[in-house]
């Protein structure tokens, strides 16, 4: 019976994927640039979502119908087949096709001069340039910020440009922009170094608008990354080398341009404060009357809001063991409790109807899982990931609140047995077989759509292997307790297993909610007020922002009064008994 029941879940682990939907046509580029980074950093979980989403979009793009467009929907087709083969050479070869067919069909619709873009750009950058270079060969320091701000309003107008036709070179001008930025804003200038950075600036302008290439950057960079080089300069700070902390944040700044993307789409206020304000802070650190400790909480503010914009805590084996766990433990019980009744009842033939009722609350249960998991898919398609995740985990802990209370409810012996003589002996009184079927049947398809409910949950955040192993990790377990249940149903208390059952149910529906939230967060849908002075708690679904805090706090307090309330109802029962 739990081997049937653990099935179910199964059907749900394939339907349950969805990637971030993109806002416009344009956006297409960045999934597809996005999807090779990930490809590249063997991430195929992300790649896939990516590439799902990218399938998405293409079909509600509004594009004519021609030769073109069709390649580019032919390219799309064959990526989506090959990334779920997880090759990567053959994946990243699509992807380079997408993109090719892609800008093959913008070009078709919307003609550009590549040449005279590149024109456009030296036209606006050069002059403020050599306004640059005048003032620091005169070593006026003030004059040269100055120029660096015209610099800086003339490339913010025409950097979309440099981006579309070179990442690279973006990349590059991005980089020395934040080299210098940081020896313009020392007290010591230095203005050999200062002169070597303008040096690489320029030449880099220049390159580009003479049309030619520049080798891209390979490494893998992610949002990882960002994170370690800003715990490395954190970690030169306490060793109470400040200065050693700059190299660090250089290197942020490095990098920053291969995923600056990542931060621009979850969040635009941190994207515009990490462009802005790490080349000043590394600046300062430099300086001789740098405020070191405000510095350092700034970037350990950022260091906590880049760990919180990226995907959330999967859950663990364990996670998925529990579900099953506790609730295959109480199916165990049930049919136990009703096949003991019917033996003190002297009516154990009629056993063969529980056992029916069983079978066909399994079957349900999986019809059950068969149409939500298909009628999820259908009505996410294309929809966000996270959105659905959010939704669907909040909804689970509100029924794991109610699960959990119920639990409470029936967690003495002699609850117990009141709730099982009352079903069954409504049943016998009947004199009906269809009744006991019944009565199994409504108790084991409670079971099996709870663990629907709850795996629904954590399903977009988990892997299969890992949702699969917690499973047979619990249908192991679950085989031993039915042998034991089965032989020495008479000796073993209930109320401990419901004690501990209610708190791990408790435990995990607390993370869930955090997790869920968190979702809901990354895609704007609830907004994140961060409170810097408290950790990430990852295993434990724990995000320190207000809007994941209070409701987790709110169900604390609901579990607390419950447990209370129950426990001196428990305790006026026993004293009446005695």
């Amino acid at each position: 019976m739990t081997i049937l029941i653990s099935l179910i879940v199964l059907m749900m682990l394939s339907p349950l994927q969805f990637a971030s939907a993109e806002e416009n046509y344009s956006d297409l580029y960045i999934s597809v640039g996005d999807a090779i980074m990930k490809v590249k950093a063997d991430d195929w979980d992300s790649a896939e979502k990516l590439v799902a989403q990218l399938s998405s979009d293409w079909e509600k793009a509004d594009v004519p119908e021609n030769e073109t467009s069709k390649k580019v929907g032919d390219s799309i087709s064959t990526l989506d087949d090959l990334v779920k083969e997880r090759e990567k050479e053959p994946v990243l070869d699509a992807l380079s096709d997408v993109s090719h067919s892609l800008v093959a069909l913008e070009k078709e619709q919307n003609p550009v001069d590549q040449e005279e873009q590149r024109g456009q750009v030296k036209a606006a950058l050069t002059p403020v340039l050599d306004e640059m270079g005048q003032s620091i060969e005169a070593k006026d320091a003030d004059r040269a910020y100055e120029s660096y701000q015209s610099f800086l309003s003339a490339w913010t107008k025409n950097e979309k440009i440099v981006r579309s036709q070179s990442i690279p070179f973006y990349g590059k001008i991005e980089t020395q922009m934040g080299f210098l930025r940081i020896a313009l804003t020392q007290d010591e200038k230095d203005f050999s170094k200062i002169e070597g950075i303008y040096g690489e600036l320029n030449s880099a302008v220049e390159d580009f608008a003479a049309g030619k290439n520049l080798k891209s950057d390979n490494q893998n960079y992610s949002l990882d990354t960002l994170v370690s080089l800003l715990e490395k300069a954190n970690q030169s700070i306490d060793d109470g080398n400040p200065e050693g902390a700059v190299p660090h944040l250089e290197k942020f700044l490095s990098v920053w341009p291969s995923v600056e993307g990542d931060v621009r789409t979850k969040n635009g206020s941190l994207y515009t404060e990490l462009e802005n304000n790490i080349p000043v802070l590394a600046g300062k650190l430099s300086s001789e009357n740098a405020d070191v400790d405000a510095i350092q909480s700034d970037l350990t503010n950022y260091q906590k809001s880049i760990v919180l914009l990226q995907d959330k805590t999967n859950y663990s084996v364990w996670d998925a063991a529990l579900i099953m766990l506790r609730e295959g433990l109480e199916a165990l019980l049930v049919v136990t409790a009703l096949l003991a009744f019917l033996r003190k009842a002297n009516a154990a033939s009629q056993q063969k109807w529980i056992w029916a009722g069983v079978i066909a609350g399994v079957g349900m249960s999986v019809v059950a899982a068969f149409i939500l998991s298909t009628v999820f898919s259908t009505a996410t398609a294309g929809a966000n990931r996270e959105i659905f995740e959010g939704i669907t985990g909040i909804a689970a802990v509100l029924m794991m609140v109610g699960v959990g209370m119920w639990l409470h409810q029936k967690s003495t012996m002699k609850a117990w047995n009141q709730y099982i003589q009352k079903q069954m002996g409504t049943a016998l009184s009947t004199g009906s077989v269809l009744s006991l079927a019944l009565v199994s049947f409504l108790s084991i398809f409670r079971e099996g759509a709870e663990t629907i409910i709850f795996y629904m949950g954590i399903a977009p955040s988990i892997s299969t292997g890992k949702m699969l192993a917690g499973i047979l990790i619990a249908v192991g377990i679950l085989a031993v307790c039915a042998f034991v249940l089965i032989r020495y149903s008479t000796k073993i208390p209930v109320r401990p297993f419901f004690k501990i059952a209610t708190f791990l149910i408790y435990f995990v529906a607390f993370k869930i909610l955090g997790v869920s939230i968190h979702a809901l967060q990354l895609t704007d849908k609830i907004q994140s007020t961060q409170l810097n002075s408290l950790p990430i708690v990852d295993w434990a679904g724990f995000y320190p922002t207000l809007e994941t805090m209070i409701p987790q706090i709110v169900l604390l307090l609901v579990f607390a009064v419950t447990a209370v309330k129950i426990e001196k109802g428990d305790r006026k029962q026993e004293n009446r008994a005695a």
